[in-house]
């Protein structure tokens, strides 16, 4: 009976260290992501360059504000000079291309 030849199985990876190949980091990334919501900074290296996996916290809403909030900070007349501006600014395309 003839076995086939199987190439060498690698080691497993060290999850006590701080720093992970690409390859690896993919193939174990829910457990990495574990460790960095530990607070553990996780490193991904690739080639020359390292990237940092690490959880950040939320982020907090933007307030909404209520209808006519700015109202009073433009007269009548100022509105109406930017809305003129904002038309000008507008770039058209030119009529035979239409």
């Amino acid at each position: 009976m003839k076995v086939a030849n199987q190439p060498p199985r690698r080691g497993k990876v060290n999850f006590h260290s701080d720093s992970f190949s690409l390859s690896s980091a993919k193939t174990y990334l829910g457990r990495l992501m574990e460790k960095a919501g530990k607070g553990e900074i996780v490193y991904i290296v690739r080639g020359q360059r390292r990237f940092v996996l690490q959880e950040i916290p939320p982020i907090d809403p933007i307030p909404t504000r209520a209808a006519g909030y700015f109202a009073s900070c433009y007269s009548h007349k100022d509105v109406e000079e930017l809305n003129a501006l904002a038309r000008a600014s507008v770039v058209r395309p030119p009529a035979d291309l239409e």
